[in-house]
């Protein structure tokens, strides 16, 4: 490509572990203009954040990367030291990582360490001015009140916050390629389009190019230009985002989008991808996918595909594209492959009553921050409760109140009958509640100890508890959960930080499903999943309610995701429950303006549709301390301020 931003030719990126060498890229080409925004999709583990890692060049020691060409604007950085490599890193390109909490000092405030960004790029700037430059930055990326919360701590900011200040970080240099790993994971679909819709804001008026990592396919349909597709380390297709779209050609890809929870049939499963991706220890002879691959001819296990090319700028690496080979029509949602879901069983008798739930935080000297006000709801034994709102909403406040982890400051939560509220009764009944409740935290790699492995993280509850396991030893326990969330065995002796996001939250999900509880409290559990694997731990939290009787605690951005699994959902507003509904009920009838606004921004995967779409925006004031709720259909309750709302 003439004129290119980035050009990179023949990229290859191995890891030398305890078991081997591990292939995380293999032999990727591809290159970026400016202003353009390209878009890199595949499950975790397929080798998405290595590739950007390796064109930063922030590989860790046990990592080699060989390209035969690796240029940014003009500067040929292959054969850059480290020390060569400093200036240009937040100039000429930026990164935005996975993790958010990990990529920030909880010992520094947020406005501390972004002005330090704002320093190292413009030292000439006093004080005052860094300061003014720090309120843009953060205004920019979404994070109201800048001047209260400049001087919070990380610890003291939700996910989707602490998403918004590294990301404020990264545009502190005004860089030409901005290199986004999930920066969206963390955030509430409203947040999402306004991050979204900045990121092509600074590419159109700075004329910056971005390369985004995602498994959101609705994500890519917003802002992407370019798509390239990844498994086991390679680039099985790339095209425009309307020709991976609407013209997919690689079975890899059918498979992406059939898992898609938006395009799912009402009472049907959702269809995952069968099989696991390889280790890559040893990658396979041909087609690293063709195990997975219903439509494998004989040479996918011989030879690997090269890119065929299928029109246009649209590439496939496939030998279904092969003259030769038998002509097959791409599978739609709701084909053969995606099989009835179970009968949800009908709810019993209350299990968690949450009566006037309040709490706040002081997180720095005369600042107070409202987390909860009257939060008051129910769920039913067998019943998964949903639970969305904007980022800093409350929902994992709530989370930690109703496990335990907070006391609120007032209100009662009752368990089985048990004010887990009073710490009297909630000693009295100490092993039930540990043993009943297990929850899914939102950080899997602040919540998993990075000095265990994984087999020890899953068996960990069992052995504290004193239970025995189902399957003879903890081992033979771990190795069940591990393969019942999706995750190869192999996986038992890793550590959490040699596994990916979406990896360590596979270990989170099982580690709680090995109790076998009651009660699920699950924060977030499917945000760093990739939609294959997301579509297997959906299924499964569906086969665990109507085989077990589980009952959930369902917390979730992704309105989507919720529609298909939740009976019911609570949308919680700045601390306040706004509206209360069956879930078929709330998303054909939303009511409040706070709702009406998430329904609007929930992502659409059809770039035509999703692309500039406009958003129903909503900038009422927190709710205050009155109101009440009003039954406006039966089931269906919306937060009133003494009726002057009733007209909604």
């Amino acid at each position: 490509m003439e004129n290119a931003l980035l050009q990179l030719e023949h990229l290859s990126v191995s890891f030398r572990t305890p078991a081997g060498e591990v292939e995380a890229v293999r032999d990727v080409s591809l290159s970026l203009a400016p202003g353009e925004i390209l878009a890199v999709v595949g499950e975790s583990g397929c080798g998405k954040s290595a590739l950007c890692k390796a064109i930063m060049k922030l590989l860790p020691a046990n990592a080699s990367a060989r390209a035969e060409k690796l240029t940014v604007a003009g500067h040929d950085i292959a054969s850059l030291s480290e020390r060569q490599m400093r200036p240009l890193r937040g100039a000429l390109f930026s990164m935005v990582f996975q993790d958010p909490m990990t990529s920030l000092d909880p010992t520094y405030t947020v406005g501390a360490q972004i002005a330090e960004a704002v320093r190292a790029h413009e030292p000439r700037l006093k004080k005052p001015e860094v300061h003014r430059r720090v309120l843009e930055l953060m205004d920019l990326v979404g994070i109201d009140r800048p001047e209260e919360r400049c001087r919070l701590y990380p610890w003291n900011f939700s996910g989707g916050m602490r998403q918004r200040a590294v990301l404020a970080i990264a545009l502190a240099g005004r860089p030409k390629l901005l290199i986004a790993d999930e920066p969206t994971t963390a955030l509430d679909v409203t947040v999402q389009a306004q991050i979204l819709d900045l990121l092509r804001s600074v590419q159109r008026r700075l004329g910056a190019a971005a390369i985004l990592v995602t498994h959101d396919l609705g994500v890519v349909a917003r802002a992407a230009d370019r798509v390239a597709v990844m498994y086991a380390g390679k680039i099985v297709e790339t095209g425009t985002a309307e020709e991976v779209f609407y013209d997919p050609r690689h079975p890899y890809t059918w498979g992406l989008l059939r898992s898609l929870p938006s395009l799912a049939a009402e009472g049907e499963s959702l269809y995952a991808i069968p099989g696991m991706p390889p280790t890559l220890i040893a990658p396979p002879k041909g087609d690293a996918f063709a195990s997975r691959n219903e439509y494998a001819l004989a040479i996918d296990y011989e030879r690997q595909p090269p890119l065929f090319p299928a029109g246009g700028t649209h590439f496939a690496a496939t030998w279904l594209l092969d003259s030769r080979a038998p002509h097959i029509a791409p599978p739609r949602p709701g084909a053969a492959g995606v099989l009835p879901a179970q009968a949800r069983p009908a709810p019993g008798e209350v299990l968690l009553d949450v009566r006037h739930l309040c709490h706040s935080f002081h997180p720095a000297k005369n600042v107070a921050v409202r987390a909860l006000e009257d939060v008051s709801f129910t769920v039913r034994r067998g019943e998964i409760f949903g639970l969305v709102g904007e980022s800093g909403s409350g929902k994992s406040t709530l989370a930690r109140c109703v496990m335990g982890v907070l006391r609120p400051q007032s209100g009662s939560i009752l368990y089985k009958g048990v004010d887990v509220c009073d710490p009297a009764a909630a000693r009295a009944a100490r092993h039930m509640l540990r043993t009943d409740r297990q929850i899914v935290f939102q950080d899997s790699a602040s919540s998993l100890d990075p000095r265990m492995k994984a087999a020890d993280i899953i068996a960990e509850p069992m052995a504290v508890n004193h239970i025995a396991p189902p399957r003879g030893s903890l081992r033979e326990e771990a190795a069940f959960q591990m393969r019942y969330v999706g995750l190869d065995p192999l996986y038992l002796d890793k550590y959490p930080p040699e596994l990916s996001g979406g990896q360590r939250q596979r270990v989170a999900i099982a580690r709680a499903l090995a109790m076998e509880p009651s009660l699920l409290v699950a924060d977030e559990p499917v945000a760093a999943l990739d939609v294959s694997i997301q579509a297997q731990i959906l299924n499964l939290f569906r086969h665990l309610q109507a085989e077990h009787g589980f009952t959930f605690l369902f917390i979730a951005h992704d309105l989507s995701v919720v529609r298909y699994l939740c009976d019911r959902v609570g949308v919680l507003y700045r601390g306040r429950l706004v509206e209360l509904a069956p879930t078929k009920e709330l998303f054909a009838r939303p009511i409040h303006p706070y709702t009406k606004s998430l329904l609007s921004a929930i992502p659409l995967p059809d770039p035509r549709k999703e692309r500039d779409r406009p958003l129903c925006s909503f900038d009422g004031a927190a709710p205050g301390p009155g109101g009440r709720f009003t039954e406006t259909a039966p089931g269906h309750f919306v937060l009133t301020d003494d009726g002057k709302e009733a007209a909604l």
